[in-house]
């Protein structure tokens, strides 16, 4: 009975974190259009959980505490599959933001409103921006203002040149200036943004480097030692106390990777 109970407890824990997991990345899977189902996506998760325990379960001698950890890991592969995808479309939609500013501020002062502009850039140019433009004007037609549409579409990217735009247009409509001219100057900075933020990524890659560098020296250290004298490497995988030891080199060098990003992340 008590086994029952801890399955059943054990089971609806499970149930409640797999329709969290669904409403999590809903909105993400949704905000990249990847065509993926968050259902389908759980499932992906579970096939990985089970792919990266069993890799360990083989390479360690089926030890309980790898075959964990390879769970863990194989679980959380999509989820950093998904952080990388949203990396690189705001990176992509940074760089032709750059591009859709200043044909925004030529349509404008050529006469089109705001959302004549926007209807421009969404047939001058390819996604990402092209598929939030799009969105934020399908919005539009539906009632919703295009200033809430616009800060949505902040909401969605994430990006800090995007939050600019939108703030100086959201003030430029308030206030009454002239947008055409103000777009132009947001251009600008955002440029002389991205060239500060280009010399702080090249002054401080030595510093990632480095972290790179240190994270991956003992495991090729084990690999050297595992070739020369596999004996000295096997208690490391068949004991308890080596797997202990694997988890918390492993766990020690995620929280050293994490300090050295937030020493060479520098905010512009």
């Amino acid at each position: 009975m008590a086994l029952a109970l801890v399955g059943q407890i054990a089971l609806q824990a499970a149930d409640v974190y797999r329709r969290r997991f669904i409403v999590q990345t809903e909105e993400r899977v949704e905000s990249l259009y990847l065509g993926v189902s968050p259902q389908r996506l759980w499932m992906l998760s579970l096939l990985a959980a089970a792919a990266g325990a069993l890799f360990l379960g083989v390479v360690a001698n089926f030890a309980p505490v790898l075959i964990i950890a390879g769970a863990v890991a194989g679980f959380l592969v999509p989820r950093f599959y998904l952080s990388a995808m949203e990396q690189q479309r705001r990176k992509k939609f940074d760089a032709q933001l750059l591009e859709a500013i200043p044909m925004l501020a030529g349509a404008m002062k050529a006469g089109m409103s705001l959302i004549q502009a926007m209807e421009q850039v969404t047939r001058e140019m390819g996604p990402p921006i092209r598929q939030e433009f799009a969105h934020a004007l399908q919005e539009n037609r539906v009632g919703k203002p295009m200033t809430q549409a616009l800060l949505d579409m902040k909401s969605r990217i994430k990006s800090e040149d995007l939050d600019i735009t939108v703030n100086a247009i959201s003030i430029a409509q308030e206030t009454g200036g002239v947008l055409s001219d103000l777009l132009v100057k947001m251009g600008e900075t955002i440029r002389s943004r991205n060239r500060v933020r280009a010399k702080i990524l090249s002054l401080s890659s030595q510093g990632r480097l480095q972290g790179i560098i240190m994270i991956f020296i003992p495991w090729l250290l084990a690999i050297v030692i595992s070739m020369v004298d596999p004996t000295m490497m096997k208690p490391m995988f068949t004991s308890t106390t080596g797997q202990i030891m694997l988890v918390i080199i492993v766990v020690l060098e995620g929280l050293g990777w994490l300090v050295i990003r937030r020493i060479v992340a520098i905010d512009v």
